[in-house]
């Protein structure tokens, strides 16, 4: 599956970075905390400050200052980036001339954009000349400019302390990010850049959520369709009685747990271990085992199979193989306990759909619910297109193909043309295998 998903995915040709994340827990606060000092370069430090542990820290841009031209940036990485596109991309204004030959001219992008500080063209004149970037682009590479910058600034980020267990009294508001992160009480975060930052990694756990929780966003007036109601249902039964155990002996010691698959994991499965709390959070009293399945999705890539107990209501195993190969490691599937869920996976893509249609096959004999996303409205559409074309008789839509309200509220672009951009789980869709068989009679 990795290796067809598309010529760019999000949170995916920078999942290396995501590995790098390092969970600490702060026992006295009762607070977890996400660090990202991972990400920061070694680079020599530019000013040192102390921090809130009496350490010294680095400190590489300030926060009054962080726009910097790749080229000349304090930090290495983002010079190293620049580097990268001088280096695989292209002029945009060149491709839409061509040479002598009849072919598009690939002259590379050696002029940086004195406004977002990108190397964007080969040419002053070039850059002048194209007013699709100014219009279009320019803004959005800026502030993806500064928020790199931040990350790797060297200061504290105190966004990334997340909140622990939500009191029973208190009820998660799941219509937005503004509404979920307010009643989940994530106080550290007050600035949209913070928003961004927090976005890019919550987007995961907590898009899995809004979709199982009682209260999500996806109802009837709002995409679900009458068959993903049913399915719906038959998944919050088995939470509901989930909750009834806390009281009920009988149905504590009978309750199985709820199974989440994520299929072609990849960035996914590289994020810290603690960041899936969030997920059980939203889910306080429902025992979650999340199976991440796919060629590239091991921490560590010498494992084959690995399981990380995160809490005791929590756990999170590891499985490096195609599903339709490991199947029978999992089988058998209940649809009252067992969700799939594919993050970008490009089905409709050239190349990856040959590689998904034995997996869409296997997952549509299991009569559970499967939910996918897509980076933007082109990507999922053509991957809903191929599933109509290739099992339009076999299934049942779910979830009405729309905007996801937990998708990444920040951009991601290609090294190879700036011009190519992602946002994690942009747009959401459902479906399942039909429960029955409907023939039409003349």
């Amino acid at each position: 599956m990795s290796a067809s998903r598309g010529i760019l995915m999000p949170g995916r040709w920078h999942a290396h970075s995501m590995r790098t994340l390092v969970a600490h827990t702060t026992f006295g606060s009762g607070r977890r905390a996400i660090s990202l000092k991972s990400l920061f370069t070694p680079s020599p430090p530019s000013d040192m400050v102390h921090g809130s542990s009496g350490k010294k820290q680095r400190i590489l841009v300030k926060p009054n200052d962080l726009f910097h031209h790749l080229s000349k940036s304090p930090v290495k990485e983002m010079r190293e980036k620049g580097a990268l596109i001088q280096q695989h991309g292209c002029c945009t204004t060149c491709v839409k001339e061509t040479t002598a030959a009849g072919k598009p001219a690939t002259r590379e992008p050696k002029f940086e954009c004195p406004d977002c500080g990108y190397p964007t063209h080969c040419s002053e004149p070039h850059w002048k000349q194209d007013t699709t970037h100014k219009e279009e682009l320019c803004g959005h590479l800026r502030e993806a400019n500064e928020d790199e910058h931040d990350l790797r600034s060297g200061r504290t980020l105190r966004e990334f302390e997340f909140p622990s267990a939500q009191l029973p009294e208190i009820v998660v508001n799941l219509s937005s990010w503004d509404s979920y992160l307010y009643t989940r009480s994530f106080t550290n975060i007050n600035s949209n850049r913070a928003m961004r930052h927090v976005s890019k990694v919550l987007t995961y756990p907590v898009t899995i959520g809004s979709v199982l929780h009682q209260y999500s966003p996806f109802v009837l007036s709002n995409g679900l369709t009458p068959e993903g109601l049913k399915s719906m249902t038959a998944l919050r039964t088995t939470i509901k009685e989930h909750d009834l155990a806390r009281s009920e002996k009988e149905l504590a010691m009978q309750q199985m747990p709820l199974r989440v698959f994520v299929l072609g994991a990849r960035a996914e499965a590289m994020l810290p271990p603690h960041l899936y709390l969030q997920l059980a959070y939203l889910l306080p009293n429902s025992p979650v085992h999340v199976y991440f399945v796919g060629p590239e999705c091991i921490p560590a890539a010498d494992e084959a199979r690995s399981t990380i107990v995160v809490s005791s209501r929590l756990v999170l195993k590891y499985h490096k193989s195609y599903f339709h190969d490991a199947i029978w490691n999992f089988a058998p599937f209940d649809p009252y306990t067992d969700v799939f869920f594919m993050f970008s996976p490009g089905i409709g893509h050239p190349r990856a759909r040959p590689g998904w249609q034995p997996t869409v096959e296997k997952l549509l004999e299991t009569k559970c619910a499967v939910f996918a996303t897509g980076f933007h409205e082109r990507d999922m559409q053509a991957d809903v297109r191929a599933l109509r074309e290739d099992f339009s008789d076999k299934m049942d839509w779910l979830l009405e193909p729309r905007e996801n309200p937990f998708a990444s509220l920040k951009r991601d672009f290609g090294i190879r043309n700036l011009r190519e951009w992602a946002i994690s789980n942009w747009g959401i869709y459902g479906f399942r295998g039909k429960r029955y068989e409907v023939q039409r009679q003349e």
